[in-house]
């Protein structure tokens, strides 16, 4: 494949990932070169059991999303080719692979035919797409039960095109994509956080002192207040021991602290 047409290939890919589309999909099926780990082609829903075609999701959720259209066909020379399809309820082929797909799984289902288009060979077909998201921050997807060619408690990943049982190293390669997104994502909310709160304790304390002059004249006004009967003031015995001021002061210090930890950390900066 030539530079040209790879980088075609993917531009096409990335344009209907991002924007889903009669004109999208359109150039996706011209420049297409076959399937990928994030294109996968299937000539008909019905000769794929709801099972397997779940299989297929979750393992390219586990690897970096992608797209399952349905409508074109692999011929014996290897190539593909757009034959289009019979449309029956969407909503009906949703439910089928439902029962098997996990809640945090981002999925959706697309129809599109085309009645005119610049591609003759698509003219008057219709095609099926599944787009499944990428989020590393939910991986690894398992099925929600055991079928006929899947189990719940195994985790797949899409391979050179196909779904398979994920190894010692997938694994590895997973949990890391896992680790690294919860671990920035944390880190990011966590300071924003940390100061949201570390303003919040600064405005518990007051930025100006009283002066002496300031103390001896509520000194005054107090005194006169006592002779005259008015007001009498003892000691308080649940006042706590520290200070509040002393204590917002220390709190100060300790959230300055956490906040600077964080930003020290080598693996913030990654």
């Amino acid at each position: 494949m030539t530079t040209e047409k790879r980088k075609g290939l993917k531009e096409a890919f990335a344009v209907f990932f991002e924007n889903p589309s009669r004109e999208s999909l359109r150039q996706l099926l011209i420049d297409h070169t076959g399937e990928h780990d994030d294109l996968d082609f299937k000539s008909e829903f019905e000769l794929i059991a709801p099972q397997i075609l779940a299989k297929h999701i979750i393992a390219m959720a586990n690897k970096s999303g992608g797209v399952i259209i349905f409508g074109v066909k692999e011929t014996e020379n290897g190539k593909f080719e757009s034959v289009g399809l019979q449309l029956d309820d969407k909503t009906e082929f949703s439910k089928k692979i439902e029962a098997y797909l996990p809640d945090k799984l981002i999925r959706s289902v697309h129809d599109v035919s085309f009645n005119e288009a610049e591609y003759t060979k698509i003219i008057g077909k219709s095609f099926r797409v599944v787009i499944v998201e990428y989020t590393p921050e939910y991986i690894p997807f398992l099925s929600k039960k055991d079928g006929e060619g899947i189990k719940k408690n195994l985790i797949y990943i899409r391979k050179n095109s196909s779904s398979e049982t994920a190894d010692y190293n997938d694994l590895q390669d997973i949990f890391n994509r896992r680790l690294e997104t919860s671990f920035s994502s944390a880190r990011e909310i966590s300071l924003t956080e940390h100061f949201k709160e570390l303003k919040e304790i600064y405005s518990l304390l007051s930025k100006n002192i009283i002066t002496t002059k300031d103390i001896y004249s509520f000194m005054d006004t107090m005194r006169i207040l006592s002779m005259s009967g008015i007001t009498e003031s003892k000691p308080n015995p649940k006042y706590p021991e520290e200070d509040y001021d002393d204590f917002v002061v220390r709190m100060l210090t300790l959230k300055k602290s956490v906040i600077e930890s964080i930003i020290k950390s080598d693996k913030f900066f990654r």
